[in-house]
């Protein structure tokens, strides 16, 4: 999957925080020899923050990057201090507009959204002012975030390819028909996807996926629930060292087997 990157690639990444994080991609991208990298992600957290250790983005468009009850991502806080990367800030209404338009096929989505805020004065800030042709009223355009590659963690794959999500499912379902090639991994294979009552899913059409490797437990020390909990000493482990260069080396050279 990480093979298929060339460098300045627009490369995205699912789940949220420290949910369903597609970690062994994101390992994978740090072993390929790929950079300068566009990254996106909705809600940001250690598979962005580890790129940046091992120096591979260098525009980071996000409407988050932590760890959630853990605090702040270590490199990613330094980068942003130092003003290292480009940093893209969306709120996250305006994040998900911003793959709606790329879904949409259309270069932006309008919106109230952020009208008086210092979000549209940042200096990287990717959005414009305008007023509607129609009524003359002011907007503000969201441009289409079209990641040439995005990926997603799902908890089932069927036998036709077709993909379950158990649990929030953040931007993934949008982020499938914004990215222009889809590669999924997944905790294990079924025969059919079905609805539990009890917990909420969400499903999505084999059509949007370019490619799926069954790797369990791929989202790392992440939680993918309900099977799996967030593993907060893995969590807390990395988020103490991996500003060091020669720890993130080795975890990365630990993670797992190459997809």
């Amino acid at each position: 999957m990480a093979a298929t990157l060339k460098d300045g690639d627009h490369v995205a990444f699912g789940g949220g925080g420290l949910l369903r994080k597609p970690m062994f991609a994101a390992v994978e991208v740090a072993r390929s020899t790929v950079s300068s990298l566009h990254v996106s992600s909705f809600f940001a957290g250690p598979e962005v923050d580890l790129l940046i250790g091992v120096d591979k983005i260098t525009t980071l468009s996000y409407a988050y990057v932590g760890f959630d009850v853990l605090g702040m991502a270590p490199n990613f806080r330094r980068v942003r201090e130092t003003g290292k990367i480009q940093a893209k800030e969306y709120s996250e209404w305006m994040f998900l507009l911003a793959l709606q338009a790329a879904a949409s096929k259309v270069p932006f989505m309008p919106t109230r959204s952020g009208l008086g805020a210092d979000l549209l004065h940042l200096p990287d800030s990717p959005f414009r002012e305008f007023h509607c042709p129609i009524s003359g009223q002011p907007l503000v355009a969201v441009p289409a975030l079209v990641p040439d590659v995005a990926f997603i963690h799902a908890n089932e794959v069927d036998l036709e390819g077709n993909l379950q999500i158990w649990g929030d499912a953040f931007a993934d379902v949008l982020l499938t028909r914004a990215a222009t090639t889809v590669y999924a991994l997944a905790d294990r294979v079924v025969p059919s996807l079905t609805n539990v009552e009890k917990y909420p899913t969400f499903q999505i059409s084999r059509v949007w996926i370019s490619a799926v490797a069954v790797v369990p437990d791929s989202t790392g020390f992440t939680g993918a629930p309900p099977s799996r909990a967030i593993d907060f000493e893995g969590v807390a482990d990395y988020q103490r060292n991996a500003t060091s260069s020669k720890w993130l080396a080795h975890f990365v050279d630990g993670f797992g087997s190459a997809l």
